[in-house]
């Protein structure tokens, strides 16, 4: 079931791979021109889609879950279906933080500050120890399905800070006169 829920699921979260790279083009791109008060004005634009995109790819799972299920699954295996079904439904629900930690981590990164991005996975891959190792032993399969979803909102309460720390940062430092000398 979770091999299945996850190829069904990536392939679902696909246009957020989009999204992020998008970002860290723009990102790049409007630092370099010295243009910081676009950023922001991105960043909504790009959330807005991916909350857009997030329902879409949530209904999609509630209405299409078992039949996309039994492409992986054989059609009498009725249980597994079930928890492919009950998989998808748990992460789609969580899509929105998903499409949060793609759009700001590749914005940050975009904007020059990789380390910042490399962090958010720490966190995300802190989150799935947590719940391999505490939550599945005590819940099983439903605490396997809450993995990402709680990856994910680990990074968003990383990469929300980090991005106001790090436009901060490049405001700064894009309004320091340079320094030039005469040899």
């Amino acid at each position: 079931a979770m091999t299945a829920g996850g190829k069904i699921g990536n392939f679902l979260a696909c246009p957020f791979d989009a999204m992020g790279s998008t970002m860290a083009t723009y990102g790049g791109q409007n630092v370099g021109a010295g243009k910081l008060d676009r950023l922001g004005k991105g960043l909504k634009s790009c959330v807005l889609l991916g909350v857009g995109y997030s329902v879409i790819a949530f209904l999609i799972a509630v209405f299409f879950g078992g039949p996309l299920a039994q492409l992986f699954v054989d059609g009498g295996e009725a249980e597994i279906i079930a928890n492919v079904c009950a998989f998808l439904l748990w992460n789609t629900a969580f899509y929105i933080p998903l499409a949060l930690v793609n759009i700001v981590r590749f914005l940050i990164q975009g904007m020059g500050y990789s380390k910042f991005a490399i962090l958010a996975g720490v966190f995300e891959m802190a989150a799935r120890t947590l719940v391999g190792f505490v939550f599945v032993p005590m819940f099983g399969y439903p605490a396997a399905c809450f993995a990402s979803p709680v990856a994910w909102i680990f990074a968003d309460c990383f990469l929300f800070p980090a991005y106001f720390h790090v436009l901060k940062k490049t405001k700064k430092m894009l309004s320091e006169p340079v320094r030039t000398s005469v040899a």
